[in-house]
């Protein structure tokens, strides 16, 4: 970050600490009380051992960024973001990483309580999750991740199709919680930029998804992509795997509905407001219902170096991080898909 020019009398104690001041802050967007600002003093993270500090090139918005400022999980403070590509910059002890390009899981886990120990490293009992608890997110000039958490990005992926790495891994996440035996008629309800991702990913692993939404500019680009489309569930129709992508409790009974006896409900959203359902179908019908959370970053990393997946059609917006709260506007209207920020400071 650049300074003003140095005043008259700089070596005294007071003016090196001003100045250490301005070095090490940034811009930033911050949640605060329930209010964003875009902030230029926010102070730059320093990386503790096993730490490496990036610069985030891209980051995108989704819908658990849009949650948390509508009071989601009782009030997160700090940087959002958790979908990013950024550059290594330090890597104290680790110098071999500065440099590269990478993505990052976004669950801190310690390796050493119960469900570490049972291989549930992101349910850690410990946790930091980025940008939603108590770990500053990546819609700002700097962050800080563990290194064990980070995936170097192959060159033949440029940044625009990497910041979708995280999204697409909670897509690949609906695919591996499929039960062996549930069989191959598969809805996704909800159109939007994870309903989009997991439509796309289970047309890629060889099934024949139905995406049901209710915009026709999101329905024709997933049309594009050979995906089969409906503005409604369809009547008389049963399917063994439903997939809920919409964010809105009511539609987990329509779902219970379009279920097959023994059909498998994947949850893939959460929501700020809480909601009565009927759970009867689940237990007349002898339905399983699936939580589906973090998902494989190297399957999602695979599936864009080979082509198999290209989530830009998605991109509604670039916005850089100076209009940060332009782009949180814009990720609300119905209309947007995917919003990214992308940062260009120096190193």
């Amino acid at each position: 970050m650049k300074t003003g020019p140095v005043a008259p009398g700089f070596l005294c104690p007071s003016n090196i600490s001003a100045s250490i001041q301005v070095e090490h802050t940034m811009l930033a967007l911050v949640l605060q009380g329930g209010d964003l600002s875009l902030r230029t003093d926010y102070p730059r993270p320093t990386p503790g051992p096993g730490e490496a500090l990036l610069r985030m090139r891209y980051a995108g918005i989704c819908g658990t960024d849009l949650a948390l400022l509508a009071g989601y999980k009782g009030g997160f403070e700090g940087v959002l973001g958790h979908e990013y590509v950024a550059e290594v910059v330090e890597a104290p002890g680790h110098e071999a990483w500065v440099g590269r390009r990478v993505v990052g899981e976004i669950n801190t886990y310690c390796g050493e309580c119960d469900h570490c120990r049972r291989g549930l490293l992101t349910h850690c009992q410990r946790r930091r999750v980025l940008g939603i608890l108590n770990w500053d997110g990546a819609f700002a000039e700097y962050l800080v991740s563990p290194i064990q958490l980070l995936h170097p990005v192959p060159d033949s992926v440029p940044d625009e199709m990497a910041v979708f790495v995280e999204p697409l891994a909670a897509a690949y996440a609906a695919l591996r919680d499929v039960p062996p035996d549930a069989g191959d008629r598969v809805v996704v309800l909800g159109d939007g930029r994870l309903g989009q991702l997991i439509a796309r990913v289970f047309q890629a692993e060889g099934y024949h998804p139905l995406l049901v939404g209710r915009h026709k500019h999101k329905l024709d680009l997933a049309a594009a992509a050979g995906i089969r489309t409906a503005t409604a569930l369809p009547a008389g129709q049963e399917f063994d795997i439903a997939v809920d992508a919409t964010g809105h409790p009511q539609a987990v009974g329509a779902l219970f509905a379009a279920l097959r006896p023994r059909g498998v409900l994947i949850l893939k959203t959460t929501s700020a407001r809480p909601a009565e359902i009927d759970l009867s179908p689940v237990v007349v019908n002898e339905l399983r219902v699936i939580g589906s959370r973090c998902g494989p970053f190297p399957r999602a990393i695979r599936a864009l170096a080979q082509g198999i997946i290209d989530p830009r059609p998605l991109i509604t917006a670039v916005y850089p991080l100076e209009q940060a709260l332009a782009a949180f506007d814009h990720a609300r209207q119905r209309q947007s898909l995917k919003i990214l920020l992308h940062s260009h400071s120096p190193a």
